[in-house]
């Protein structure tokens, strides 16, 4: 989920920087023309993006503004639809702003001590931008992402920026918008084929804390999977060993009458097996059918994001097969001892 975050309100799937040295794509929409025909492309957005102080009655602070056109971003954000007070920009808005909840204070954000203490949608704040341009902007809007990184940008229009800046026709970056995940890199190979030569780079680049935190859950996740492995192999083991030594006398009265010792081994491999796919069978159900659809609806709520559980098919399939696998080995030993 948190991932998710990170593609919805900050940097979607591809971001498009300038050349090194260059503070600015010239002509974006030659750009976007380039690329916004290639199949998977849902969308793009191209942005000004600048430092600025943001300042209102006693209380300021520094945070990013990201300048848009309203109509392409919906195509590549979420953000206009986490309007939690006013409404999102339209394409004409001028001397309006809308900011996210860490910014604007009083709806519980995490960094309350640095927020502006509670400005409210038809409040004025003054924007002093780095170029030394002073402006007062009205809040049209206060919005939350429940991602803290997004929660600490504002947002006006880019006909507005570019009447600050005194520049046209330029971007600070492209974000681009594709149908999936994880093919980012072909994305990309497909953008520079058809002549892009700015700087393209997928969203993980950007996501920092985010990626670092995937990365330990994966980790932790191979961890547990091997250790679940182990113990339910033990304990079937375990099971039919003691199953073996209790009926030792049986065994050996059917190994007396004829019966094949393969016979009897394939016998305990079967219940083995068949503890496992029940256990499985049990587990799937719990895991898909009362797990995820809980989380799914009551995600765990950190500052960086919401979490929630994401069960993949294709692993639990895997894990599935492994575990009937071992089942089938832990049964074999102690029957074949017998």
């Amino acid at each position: 989920a948190t991932e998710k975050q990170v593609i919805d309100t900050l940097y979607s799937n591809i971001v498009i920087e300038p050349k090194d040295e260059e503070i600015y794509i010239n002509n974006p929409d030659s750009v976007v023309k380039k690329i916004i025909n290639v199949p998977g492309v849902i969308g793009t957005s191209a942005q000004y993006v600048t430092g600025a102080t943001i300042a209102y009655e006693e209380k300021s602070g520094a945070w990013n503004i990201r300048a848009v056109d309203p109509d392409d971003e919906r195509m590549v954000s979420l953000v206009p639809d986490m309007m939690i007070e006013g409404e999102y920009l339209s394409k004409y808005d001028r001397r309006e702003i809308i900011i996210g909840k860490e910014i604007a204070g009083g709806h519980g954000g995490s960094l309350e001590h640095t927020s502006l203490g509670g400005v409210v949608v038809g409040d004025t704040v003054e924007v002093a931008f780095t170029n030394g341009v002073r402006r007062e902007y009205r809040v049209k809007g206060i919005f939350d992402t429940n991602f803290i990184q997004s929660n600490q940008l504002a947002y006006i229009t880019e006909k507005e920026v570019e009447s600050v800046l005194g520049i046209h026709d330029m971007a600070s970056q492209i974000l681009v918008k594709t149908d999936t995940k994880g093919e980012e890199a072909r994305f990309i190979n497909q953008f520079v084929e058809l002549g892009v030569h700015e700087d393209i780079k997928p969203w993980i680049v950007y996501a920092g804390i985010i990626a670092t935190l995937t990365r330990s859950f994966n980790a932790l996740n191979a961890l547990t999977g091997a250790i679940g492995f182990f113990v339910a192999g033990i304990t079937i083991f375990i099971v039919i060993y003691v199953s073996t030594v209790s009926k030792r006398r049986q065994i050996g009265i059917l190994r007396a009458i004829g019966i094949k010792e393969s016979i009897i081994i394939r016998s305990y491999i079967f219940q083995a097996v068949f503890y496992a796919v029940c256990g499985c069978i049990a587990g799937l159900v719990i895991m898909f059918a009362i797990l995820a659809p809980y989380f799914i609806k009551h995600p765990m709520v950190f500052p960086m994001g919401n979490v929630t559980l994401l069960i993949e098919q294709k692993a639990a399939i895997m894990r599935s097969v492994g575990l009937i696998i071992s089942a089938a080995i832990a049964g074999f030993l102690p029957s074949w001892q017998a």
